[in-house]
């Protein structure tokens, strides 16, 4: 008897896989810069470093869940959906405590590069961590679910 998923289409699998590698390639990069050269920091004082420190091991969590993600939608694996939603709760997480500690403190009084680029991270969270759930609740039957 043949796999039911060998024959079924999944579409816009490809671009999510894709961004899936994206996004975790992008936090990987994000803590390179941090803890290299700071680039990506948004501020110097320490409060922000201190709340920031506290992300590497949240944000390699939702890296991990979106590469297994990635993996199990290539394979056509009933598991991308659970990976796939982990990530996409990661992200909106991710999101929403950057946003309110920059809301509680201020920090939007002043929008330089690095500021740009953290609302432009938190917007890409939000609107993957969107993608990730349609996309998989759309698709759950065409991976087996």
């Amino acid at each position: 008897m043949s796999d039911p998923r060998a024959s079924s289409r999944v579409p816009h699998a490809r671009i999510t896989i894709a961004l899936l590698w994206l996004a975790a390639t992008g936090i990987a990069a994000y803590w390179l810069s941090f803890f290299t050269g700071g680039e990506v920091r948004a501020a110097s004082n320490d409060c922000y470093v201190v709340f920031e420190r506290s992300f590497p091991a949240p944000d390699g969590f939702v890296a991990l869940c979106a590469l297994l993600s990635a993996e199990g939608l290539r394979r056509r694996e009933p598991w991308a959906l659970l990976f796939g939603l982990l990530a996409a709760g990661g992200f909106y997480f991710l999101g929403f405590i950057d946003v309110a500690f920059n809301l509680w403190n201020d920090m939007y009084r002043e929008i330089g590069p690095a500021m740009a680029a953290e609302i432009a991270i938190n917007l890409f969270s939000f609107g993957f961590a969107t993608w990730l759930c349609v996309f998989f609740w759309r698709e759950r039957r065409a991976l087996g679910v």
